[in-house]
């Protein structure tokens, strides 16, 4: 993905028939930055296998996403050794503060921020690259042949690895393992036949379009050499296949993650399903909130018995919250509200028991700090979380969540959120 600004369509430089160093420096001047230290763009150059130019900008969030997996490409490619990539930045930041801030992320060297010709999308790289969208990662051989235009899509795909792709024999060799792959991913049933129904299969797990989908089950099935309706290995891994960019690599692996994504929550919903059951049995008891949330809680930082908490309330109330979510910090100090009313008013017993979904101890306790009510600890593992036992059992995919129950453990509302908002004190008089 990249942040466009669209320009008129730049012409490269008139001469850049040049080749070698000679060829970068007239692209990236003479002169580059290696963290705060100058050095001769010359002496990077002849010292690579491969230079990539970046184009890249700390105001452009698909930039920031991306430079950190590349950092972390380039840092393992240096320590394998071998191949030598050099990588210099060209900055299309406004301003040289937000350019010193992004280069301090960065491994590799950049063009100064002072060399004005050479930064931005009217750079002479900019301009030679005709690039009109950021984050830009063009590679070049040592003699200035571009090797690949759209290095951000390798990287992200390949990893470290995405050097091996700019070796025809080796791009070879991994296009015909990424075909086998695409197959093996798409012959759902394993009887080693593709056929098109496990295409159009492979396809909706991706969530494309009905229109791709078509389009895609047509073009592999002209591969159907003997017309016999389905596709062999030897028929389908005839040629690469890619659709919109993604490789066939990509879309084995994609395939099969999918697949197994939906297995995990298939057996999810079957293991909470059978947890809801055996919960259900337990209901007119303090047991089935044990069963929910654990033998003991918090109020503050004391431990209390989990029966003596819901044990005579009226309704028991659980909440599903985190410190890193924007609406549960907007929700809770309005629930609190709510809840102080309900307590001072006195009319009905109401208990609520928060069940965290933050991400480590510290967070919890500072969000918990905030709260007048119980929580489950968060050193209470199997209770805390999205896949809390209370989670599995509301089902929980979103929070913040206040699920309401009654005295006997009957699910009033499992999307109090709303109703509190609503109508404030009077709310469990509406469930």
């Amino acid at each position: 993905v990249s942040s466009q600004k669209f320009l008129p369509l730049l012409k490269p430089e008139a001469d850049m028939s040049s080749s070698g160093s000679d060829f970068f420096i007239k692209l990236l001047g003479k002169k580059l930055l290696k963290e705060s230290k100058e050095v001769e763009t010359k002496a990077v150059v002849n010292e690579a296998d491969y230079v990539a130019i970046y184009l890249s900008a700390h105001w452009c969030p698909p930039c920031r996403r991306f430079t950190p997996a590349f950092a972390e490409a380039y840092k393992a490619i240096e320590k394998k050794g071998g191949k030598k990539l050099a990588t210099i930045f060209v900055s299309c930041d406004k301003t040289e503060k937000a350019f010193q801030e992004y280069f301090g992320t960065m491994p590799w060297h950049a063009v100064p921020f002072s060399a004005k010709d050479y930064i931005g999308f009217g750079s002479k790289a900019g301009k030679h690259l005709n690039c009109t969208g950021i984050p830009t990662l063009a590679i070049f051989d040592k003699e200035g042949k571009m090797l690949e235009r759209s290095g951000t899509g390798l990287v992200m795909e390949r990893g470290a690895d995405f050097l091996k792709m700019l070796d025809p024999k080796e791009k070879a060799k991994i296009a015909k393992e990424d075909m086998e792959k695409l197959f093996i991913a798409m012959d759902a049933n394993g009887d080693g036949y593709v056929d098109p129904t496990e295409i159009k299969e492979a396809f909706d797990s991706l969530g494309a379009p009905a229109e791709i989908t078509t389009v895609e089950v047509q073009t592999l099935m002209t591969r159907d050499a003997d017309g016999d309706g389905k596709l062999s290995k030897a028929e389908f891994t005839v040629a690469e296949y890619s659709v919109n960019g993604r490789s066939a690599g990509w879309l084995g692996n994609a395939i099969i993650s999918n697949r197994e994504a939906m297995a995990r929550k298939k057996k999810a919903a079957e293991e909470a399903k059978k947890f809801k059951a055996d919960a259900d049995k337990l209901k007119g008891s303090s047991a089935f909130f044990n069963k929910l949330l654990g033998d003991k809680l918090l109020i503050g930082d004391k431990e209390v018995d989990t029966k003596s908490v819901v044990g005579d309330k009226d309704y028991v109330a659980i909440y599903m919250s985190a410190h890193w979510c924007g609406p549960c910090r907007g929700f809770t100090p309005e629930f609190v509200k709510v809840y102080n009313e309900i307590q001072s008013a006195g009319k009905e017993k109401f208990a609520t028991i928060f069940v965290s979904c933050d991400r480590n101890d510290g967070a919890f306790k500072e969000y918990f700090k905030t709260m007048p009510w119980h929580a489950v600890p968060f050193s209470a593992k199997e209770y805390v979380g999205f896949e809390s036992l209370a989670g599995k059992y509301l089902n929980c995919e979103g929070i913040p969540m206040l699920a309401v129950f009654d005295s006997k453990g009957n699910l009033k509302s499992s999307e109090a959120v709303r109703s509190v908002m609503e109508h404030r004190a009077g709310f469990l008089a509406k469930l």
